[in-house]
């Protein structure tokens, strides 16, 4: 066993180093890497895809805007625990330049670019009255 005083000044020893260590892990975390920056590419793109537009089929079920009606589309989705056929719908907003639906029309509505916050499709076809 060592003397009281041995340990003392051994342990003073090790917390001094310990700081230094502490004081330069500092040092190298704070310091600035520099990145290579990547060569630069050329200015021609890819050929960009063309993809289909999203074609949804369903019945009006509002004419109450100008210019504007509601969709509502049905699916038949199984129970997850159940496994019987559930009806599950979704409306969507499109847009009918010359208001030519009417409540209880099946229409086929064609996706397009915003033209608001609910209105992404335009009037494609009527299917029946």
């Amino acid at each position: 066993h060592l003397p009281l005083r041995d340990i003392s000044a051994h342990t003073r020893r090790n917390t001094s180093t310990m700081s230094s260590l502490a004081f330069s892990a500092g040092a190298v975390m704070g310091t600035r890497v520099s990145v290579k920056t990547a060569a630069v590419a050329s200015t021609r793109r890819a050929p960009v895809a063309v993809t289909a537009k999203q074609v949804l089929e369903g019945k009006v079920v509002s004419t109450a805007m100008d210019k504007s009606a509601v969709l509502m589309v049905e699916r038949k989705v199984p129970h997850p625990r159940y496994h019987k056929l559930v009806k599950k719908s979704t409306k969507f907003t499109f847009h009918d330049e010359a208001n030519a639906c009417v409540v209880g029309d099946v229409v086929r509505v064609e996706a397009c670019r915003p033209m608001s916050k609910s209105k992404k499709f335009t009037l494609l076809e009527k299917v029946q009255k």
